[in-house]
């Protein structure tokens, strides 16, 4: 069955499930149910006659128009909303990211962290399409913006041979930093990324090399220093106004490499902006939590 066919049909069965369902609620109030049941088999013979001449329809216009596939794809996500549970909207998303043969990089995503599953579920509808100029104009003096890789506006540009969302998370952290520094808001994962695989930065598995932390930020009109695994370095550092690009190993952030922003320091506790994570940079983390997990790194500052 042609997919579009199959998503509409999926829309019917959504609200009989539901229809069903208060269905099963009303018997237990014995005369509500006899009331109601003339009703509810109406509404259910319109229902599916409704579907059914809707995917007749979209069968007949997709072969007619280039444009109609997104276009239903649109409407039935719009039809969807405050139908689907979350469970049933990761498994709608994830049998489309099957039935088009989404690159298994860009499926993955949905395991490693279901604040993906928008980025994942327009990838088809938006994945060709050109990444943003800007981040936008809410940065403010002395604080470092947050930026996710999987950020529909730059995620689905190409970073070596995968993409941002996937692999982007170096030039993300360095374009949160130099944006950031510089009060500049057209610095973006994209343009960091574009000048990371420029200039080789990258290896064969889409890795970005520590080298980029330390040569890259020259290009953004900003200095580095290494920080010693040492908390007192790292508070004076934070407080200081320098933000530290750090790169973690397996543990809270990842199971092989990430790297993340730190941004403040008090009482012993650190902020982070992990451009992963939305969840990860919303609270806050002792160094002691953090410090088992630090490989390298780098503090920050304008030249």
């Amino acid at each position: 069955m042609n997919i579009w066919k199959e998503e509409w049909a999926y829309i019917v069965l959504l609200k009989v499930k539901r229809m069903f369902r208060r269905y099963r609620g009303l018997r237990k109030t014995g005369k509500m149910a006899q009331r109601y049941r003339p009703l509810l088999l109406i509404l259910l013979l319109m229902l599916l006659i409704t579907g059914a001449g809707t995917i007749l329809v979209r069968q007949e216009t997709e072969e007619t128009t280039g444009y109609i596939l997104p276009l239903c794809q649109i409407e039935m996500r719009h039809r969807l909303k405050g139908i689907e549970t979350e469970t049933e909207r990761m498994e709608r998303v994830r049998m489309e990211a099957e039935a088009y043969d989404y690159p298994e990089n860009v499926k993955g995503l949905l395991d490693k962290n279901p604040e993906t599953i928008e980025f994942v579920e327009n990838y088809r509808l938006k994945k060709d399409q050109p990444a943003e100029d800007t981040i936008g104009d809410s940065l403010t003096p002395g604080e470092i913006p947050l930026l996710l890789q999987w950020d529909e506006r730059w995620g689905y540009a190409l970073y070596g041979n995968s993409i941002i969302a996937v692999s982007g998370c170096g030039p993300t952290c360095m374009a949160m930093v130099a944006a950031g520094l510089n009060q500049d808001p057209s610095i973006t994962p994209a343009k960091t990324a574009e000048y990371s695989a420029a200039n080789g930065y990258l290896d064969e598995e889409n890795n970005t090399y520590w080298a980029f932390m330390e040569e890259a930020c020259a290009n953004w009109n900003l200095r580095f220093e290494s920080v010693e695994l040492d908390e007192a370095q790292v508070a004076a550092q934070l407080m200081a106004g320098h933000p530290i690009i750090c790169s973690m190993g397996p543990g809270d952030f990842t199971q092989n490499g990430h790297f993340i922003v730190l941004t403040g320091y008090a009482d012993g506790n650190v902020t982070i902006n992990d451009p992963f994570s939305m969840a990860n940079s919303e609270r806050t983390w002792t160094f002691a939590e953090i410090r088992g997990q630090i490989k390298a790194m780098w503090a920050y500052a304008l030249k």
